[in-house]
């Protein structure tokens, strides 16, 4: 699998603006450890979707 740089770095500002409004929004406010495990979820889950609709696709799955 290779990694494609534009679109982790996309996928990483797109994760990073989620757990923003998470961090500043949620009332009550959720623990750190939740935020930072919704960030690196939106992170896998952006990056797969941008490199399957606008990248090579191969994502070294069968």
């Amino acid at each position: 699998m290779r990694i494609e740089p534009v679109w982790l770095i996309v996928a990483a500002v797109i994760s990073g603006l989620v757990g923003v409004v998470l961090y500043r929004w949620q009332r009550p406010p959720l623990a750190k450890r939740y935020v930072w495990i919704t960030i690196f979820g939106t992170l896998f889950a952006m990056y797969y979707i941008l490199n399957v609709l606008f990248g090579s696709g191969r994502t070294g799955w069968p």
